[in-house]
């Protein structure tokens, strides 16, 4: 087959490929957005986890304050296997959503997002196959041996420090994202007053989240990798501050107020 004919080929296929994700795109944002609601029951198991911290506990599992540790608690619950596979199904529905979004989007930058959204929403999946399948390690302790290796690298260092800026850069996005409201682009038609405060306070809740996650990264460039666990770690970090307890307890509100925002608004969203 020349190259012509072969370039002629996957073109070809590509073409096939966009008239069927056009095709099936509305089905697909149907049943994705149950990959939003599941994300809202992960971050309200998330939020509750901080409070625990907050509070001198770490849960009655001893769970780390993070997705693993939420879908751990779920685990634990009476028909906590079914719970688990129907977020797994969820996830795995908002993966094909963000594929299809990435695929025929019709702006740069919103198929860019689409594609991160899906990654995030695999991982999540990922995860929660782990976890319903009894096995894998906190996502803290994947992070913390993730940046171990980075760190052991050439030029490690100065890779986590960009890593950590650029989760730092997220995290003002959310914070920003959340005060300039820009969330209620997400959803169709008008909220009402009580989801958009739930919104802002939810965006800017994650913001701080991301940004102490990033901070804590930047560090662990120095060889302190136990201080890159995420959101474990960022918990942790806030509760040792000064007036700490308080804080975190804002923070474990504000995630909570994420988690109930997604689920109340799944099934009006035009985006993930």
């Amino acid at each position: 087959m020349s190259t012509r004919s072969a370039k002629a080929g996957a073109q070809d296929a590509a073409a096939q490929g966009e008239k069927f994700a056009q095709r099936h795109r509305r089905t697909l944002k149907q049943v994705g957005r149950a990959g939003v609601a599941a994300e809202g029951v992960v971050y309200l198991l998330v939020a509750w986890l901080a409070a625990q911290v907050a509070l001198g506990g770490s849960g009655s599992g001893g769970e780390s304050a993070d997705s693993t540790g939420a879908l751990q608690r779920i685990a634990e619950q009476p028909f906590g296997t079914v719970l688990l596979a129907l977020l797994a199904l969820g996830f795995l529905a908002m993966v094909a959503w963000q594929v299809v979004e990435a695929i025929t989007g019709e702006e740069t930058s919103r198929r860019l997002s689409a594609a991160a959204k899906a990654v995030v929403a695999l991982a999540l999946g990922v995860s929660t196959v782990r976890v319903l399948t009894g096995g894998g390690s906190s996502a803290g302790e994947q992070q913390q041996s993730l940046t171990q290796r980075v760190l052991e690298a050439p030029g490690g260092a100065a890779v986590l420090v960009v890593a950590g800026l650029v989760v730092v850069a997220v995290g003002v996005a959310f914070v920003v994202r959340g005060v300039q409201k820009k969330f209620e682009e997400k959803v169709e038609g008008v909220l009402s007053p009580a989801l958009r405060a739930l919104g802002v306070a939810g965006w800017v809740a994650r913001g701080v989240a991301f940004g102490v996650v990033g901070v804590l990264v930047v560090i662990s460039s120095t060889g302190d990798t136990a201080r890159s666990r995420g959101l474990d770690a960022a918990f942790h970090e806030i509760a040792s501050q000064p007036y700490g307890t308080v804080l975190l307890l804002l923070v474990a509100l504000g995630l909570a107020a994420y988690g109930v925002f997604q689920i109340l608004t799944a099934r009006r969203r035009r985006r993930a």
